[in-house]
């Protein structure tokens, strides 16, 4: 019996020392959550925000943010993604993936992303709002922990800042 006890002892503290030494601290909140904080740190009223289990949020994923291969769509575990609306290039998107996802993968998303949503939205910017372009040149993606994020807004070091809180 101290054998069995000794040996759970052991299993536990191993499990807290790797989880305690990860490469990446930084965590988000329950995305509903970080949404909030971002929308406090920076004016995202005019964007609305599509959670997977929304109706629809999966062709948004795919046809609006470009992530259409079904390897990476199987490696997301949870997303929020922002239409806007109007000649606005704010943006702020999470995409979550599953525990032990690889960083390629998530490298891909993210080119995706940037070759599907990003450039489309400053090509539609670019002859109608100079200053909306000017923004969305300056577009910032960060991983955290699982977390792909994404933020287009003049506030974009804020928005990021407040998330990681």
């Amino acid at each position: 019996m101290k054998k069995f006890v000794l040996a759970l002892f052991t299993v536990a503290l191993s499990v807290f020392m790797l989880a305690s030494c990860s490469p990446s601290s930084e965590t988000l909140d329950d995305l509903h959550q970080t949404v909030e904080k971002a929308c406090a740190a920076a004016d995202f009223s005019n964007l609305e925000f599509n959670f997977k289990s929304d109706d629809y949020s999966e062709e948004i994923l795919m046809y609006m943010y470009g992530v259409e291969d079904e390897d990476l769509i199987d490696s997301i575990e949870d997303f929020v993604l922002s239409e806007r609306s109007g000649m606005s290039a704010s943006t702020f998107s999470v995409i979550r993936f599953k525990s032990g996802t690889e960083k390629s993968v998530i490298d891909s998303v993210k080119t995706a992303v940037e070759e599907v949503y990003v450039q489309s939205l400053m090509n539609a910017l670019m002859p109608y709002d100079p200053t909306e372009y000017e923004i969305s040149k300056e577009y910032k993606f960060k991983t955290i922990g699982n977390d792909l994020v994404l933020v287009i807004s003049k506030d974009a070091d804020a928005v990021l800042e407040a998330v990681v809180k």
